[in-house]
């Protein structure tokens, strides 16, 4: 996949729905259904005839938490 150029990348909402988070985050479904069970992502009925919404600034959280926690994850590819 190619680098999109800045003008073309698009404005992100300030709450989005489950699909948009999806796209918002790229991470798979399982992991946004984690991070609401651990608290780390709330989808509140807000939007449009009661649509679920979660904030961005929640979303933007729990991925920079996904990179940067400290993992006792085994990284040894037996090389």
């Amino acid at each position: 996949m190619g680098a999109l150029a800045l003008r073309d990348l698009p404005d992100w909402p300030a709450a989005m729905n489950r699909d948009t988070a999806l796209a918002y985050t790229q991470v798979a479904e399982a992991q946004l259904r984690a991070w609401e069970r651990a608290g780390r992502v709330s989808f509140r009925a807000r939007g449009p005839r009661g649509g679920a919404l979660a904030l961005r600034s929640d979303l933007d959280a729990a991925l920079v938490d996904m990179f940067t926690a400290d993992t006792e994850e085994d990284l040894d590819f037996g090389d």
